[in-house]
């Protein structure tokens, strides 16, 4: 039997200070609120969430804060609260203001190992123990750290405007003291927190905030100069941005027309030429495909509410059949998502529009990487039966 407590695993450090600030009859209030909003579609708790902190205008900035930490806090440990028993939102605000102050719950009784780290994740038994059987109890452990954490910020200096030390520098000049990510051409950490939308780097399009999960993935893409790239699921296109910016001549679909408004505006801002048409035969295919989301959970942990692992397999599959047959002779098919699902990232080109060969099979695990949880599978269509 393993000596890994699975159950608690993943329980926050302690703050006291922070629980004592949460129980002020103001920030309860206004958490509750919160909850409210996101239980009446729990499967959109993120947007409702999003647009509750965006417009209720009587939280000054720590209130705010302090609000998001309890909310987001209960929706991180819920888990281990019920288990306790505590079911109410009212209770679980309660529950997570002790776990703040160091509360491990001693008296709950281990169960079965996937039954726990379900508990310790707040996520399904089913996901809970694929993780288990692809990792172990240790390292499954260390993944519901890692996505139980509050991640670091993430940009990518723009190389059609700047270089990495550049921005840099000017950033530090703005205030935002960063660090290089290892790993990644252009990639910056941000240390501690920063109103990045407000900075003129960003206004001028110095950066984009981009993991460095998907930042490692398109440097991955074998790219020449000039090279064209057909983004068939470009969403507001932080890729198709990253592939701009090293050279390639990109062409961006996306079925929703308010995610291309949005590449547009961010095209613009960072001095990239990226054509928005409908998918046609080119050297390079790239499908960011939708997904659980399951390697984002640290990042946003309302995703939880709606999480529904096997959701997307089919879209998936018709994406990467229809994204595959608009590969030229020669050319690559790029698969990823920010899931960390067996079955998602599991997906092979139909045999009919091959040869293929796969080139590259990475999945970035948030423990080990210390990125997002992301995945992805790059193949190159052979010319003749090699």
């Amino acid at each position: 039997m393993s000596s890994t407590d699975l159950l608690r695993c993943a329980l926050p450090e302690p703050d006291a200070e922070l629980a004592a600030f949460s129980r002020r009859p103001f920030i309860r209030t206004a958490a509750l609120e919160a909850l409210k909003a996101a239980r009446k579609r729990p499967s959109h708790a993120t947007p409702a969430l999003a647009h509750f902190f965006r417009t209720t205008r009587r939280l000054g900035s720590r209130d705010r804060r302090t609000v998001q930490e309890a909310v987001y806090g209960v929706i991180r440990h819920q888990g281990i609260l019920l288990r306790a028993g505590l079911h109410t939102d009212e209770d679980l605000l309660e529950g997570w203001a002790r776990l703040m102050e160091g509360e491990t719950f001693p008296e709950l009784a281990p169960g079965r190992p996937a039954e726990d780290l379900a508990s310790a994740l707040s996520v399904g038994y089913r996901l809970a123990a694929g993780w288990l059987e692809r990792l172990g109890d240790v390292e499954a452990a260390a993944l519901a750290r890692a996505l139980q954490g509050r991640p670091a910020v993430h940009l990518r200096a723009n190389r059609l405007r700047c270089d990495r030390d550049a921005l840099a520098e000017r950033l530090s000049g703005e205030g935002v003291e960063t660090t290089r990510l290892d790993g990644t051409p252009d990639g910056l950490a941000v240390v501690g927190r920063a109103n990045l939308q407000a900075s003129p780097s960003f206004r001028e399009g110095w950066f984009e905030v981009q993991d460095a999960s998907s930042q490692r993935f398109c440097a991955a893409l074998p790219l020449g100069r000039g090279q064209r790239v057909v983004d068939v699921c470009a969403g507001a296109g932080g890729k198709s941005l990253a592939l701009a910016a090293r050279g390639a001549r990109v062409e961006a679909w996306d079925l929703r027309d308010d995610a291309l408004r949005e590449l547009e505006k961010r095209a613009t801002r960072a001095g990239a030429e990226i054509r928005i048409e409908e998918p046609s035969p080119a050297p390079v295919v790239l499908v960011d495909a939708p997904c659980s989301s399951t390697g984002r959970l640290a990042r946003d942990p309302a995703l939880r509410w709606g999480l529904e692992q096997d959701r997307h397999l089919a879209v998936q599959r018709e994406l990467l059949d229809a994204a595959s047959a608009l590969v030229e002779p020669g050319g690559v098919l790029a698969y990823s998502t920010c899931s960390l699902v067996a079955a998602e990232q599991a997906h092979t080109p139909p045999d009919d529009t091959g040869p293929w060969r796969l080139e590259d099979d990475v999945v970035l695990w948030p423990h080990s990487s210390g990125t997002d949880g992301f995945s992805w599978r790059i193949w190159r269509r052979m010319a003749t039966g090699g």
